[in-house]
């Protein structure tokens, strides 16, 4: 009997090589057809398809069985020699993976970080190889731990994000080190309620062989309660592992300071706030976890679209934020408001068809912190942005506000009204290149917007508008 080789186990159409075995979620026959087009050997699916021309593979109840089973597999050929970290939490999770990539590569160790942002190896981003989600999905994420044995990749730092854990998307994959960083006001209704929210999140626990917890949060500090893993924890109490002690927030330079075994570690920032601090603290306790000692890090930089500075002419401070919860909204606000010496302006709006009951908390926050609120659309979708902006206008002081649908010209309202010393933040997209309304997916970028917005002051003639 001849055996025949399998290369990839795939359930992407588009993604499959010659010798790939394509794995059939929905039995989509235009999808079955374009991968045995494109190589696929045979055909993986819940239920027998008529007329298939390559083989089929049956299993009609247990999927998760068989994704268990191939992460396993996937663990035990290639994963064992690459250290992963898995991070979850409401906020930060991009912020922390990006700063643990770092301080590795301080270290000169070849690490993969996967998260909103892509999948990156080294700081290089690798384009097109794989799908964009928060938490990738399962095949994909037995691709990059494939390409990262391949590419001799020591650490592999990935977001789990909740609707990823309860998805699946990691099988049983072992994780070196679970890190549990908060919990908010995001994704509540998709979830059903706060307590299966917290439990998705929690399904990273019996993944893990240690734990890294923010011992200032009572979510995570319930975590470390109701478990026997080895736990590192950080935060502003003495009898923490990595203590963040307070700084003087009011300079836009900053040095973060911490406590570690009593000695104690500085690194210079920019001011990016308490939260910020606090995940870097997050990174350098899994440092720790990883049993790496710091007797010096060097600035790290935050991510794209996290409190990015974009440069200009005129004077005026101008921040791109991804900020879409409550919880974050104040942390950037908060951020710069303690070295504010004029106006802030901040620019928000919240996203169709989606968390409902955080709509009144962010109008709450910006009003808190802001001279003036320009609310605006973040990815409406299939409801009509005056409906949103009416939930949002029912936590604000309606005094500081200022209403515009159209995002460009929401942004273009605030850096016309800011002058010289005053701080405009745009926040809820960061790094987002689209905008999503209705059914359609419009190339938008807060990015080009302000930049195309500086050069127009400078009478440089720009071709390429942002927005159609």
């Amino acid at each position: 009997m001849s055996q025949t080789k399998i290369n990839r186990w795939i359930d992407h159409s588009k993604q499959i090589e010659e010798g790939d075995i394509f794995v059939s979620q929905t039995n989509n026959r235009i999808f079955m057809e374009e991968a045995i087009q494109k190589g696929a050997i045979a055909v993986l699916t819940k239920c027998f398809i008529p007329d298939c021309i390559v083989p089929q593979i049956i299993i009609p109840a247990d999927m998760d069985g068989f994704i268990k089973r191939v992460s396993t597999v996937s663990y035990e050929r290639y994963g064992k020699q690459i250290k992963t970290i898995g991070i979850t939490g409401t906020n930060g999770k991009t912020t922390v993976a990006s700063f643990i990539g770092q301080l590795l590569m301080q270290q000169n160790k070849s690490v993969c970080v996967i998260g909103t942002l892509g999948v990156y190896v080294n700081g290089e981003k690798l384009n097109n190889l794989f799908r964009n989600n928060t938490t990738l999905p399962f095949y994909d994420f037995m691709q990059v731990v494939k390409y990262c044995y391949e590419k001799n990749v020591e650490y592999i730092v990935l977001e789990a994000s909740s609707q990823g854990l309860l998805d699946q998307r990691l099988g049983n994959y072992p994780i070196d080190v679970g890190v549990f960083l908060n919990i908010g006001k995001d994704h509540i209704e998709f979830h059903g309620g706060m307590v299966p929210y917290k439990k998705s999140k929690e399904m990273l626990i019996p993944l893990s062989k240690q734990l890294v917890i923010n011992d200032d949060d009572a979510w995570c500090q319930s975590i470390a309660d109701k478990t026997r893993l080895p736990i590192i924890r950080f935060g502003e109490n003495f009898t923490n592992d990595v203590v963040y002690q307070k700084v003087d927030y009011s300079t836009e330079k900053v040095r973060y300071k911490y406590l570690i075994k009593e000695k104690e570690l500085q690194v210079e920032m920019n001011n990016s706030g308490y939260y910020n601090g606090l995940n870097l603290a997050a990174a350098i306790a899994v440092m720790g976890a990883l049993g790496f000692p710091l007797d010096e890090v060097k600035t790290v930089n935050l991510p794209i679209g996290r409190l990015e500075r974009i440069h200009n002419n005129v004077g005026i401070e101008v921040l791109i934020d991804y900020a879409h919860t409550p919880d974050a909204l104040e942390a950037s606000l908060s951020a710069v408001a303690s070295y504010a010496k004029r106006n802030i302006y901040v620019v928000f709006g919240c996203g169709g068809n989606r968390d409902k009951q955080k709509r009144k908390w962010m109008g709450e926050v910006a009003t808190k912190y802001a001279t003036k609120a320009i609310i605006t659309n973040d990815n409406p979708r299939n409801e009509h942005p005056k409906d949103i902006i009416a939930d949002i206008l029912k936590g604000v002081d309606i005094e500081k506000v200022i209403t515009e649908t159209d995002r460009k010209q929401a942004i273009i309202i605030a850096l016309s009204n800011a002058k010289k010393g005053d701080i405009v933040l745009i926040a809820g997209k960061g790094h987002e290149q689209e905008q999503i309304v209705n059914d359609l997916v419009v190339p938008f970028s807060d990015h080009e917007v302000v930049r195309s917005y500086f050069e127009g002051l400078c009478g440089v003639i720009t071709k390429n508008d942002p927005v159609a």
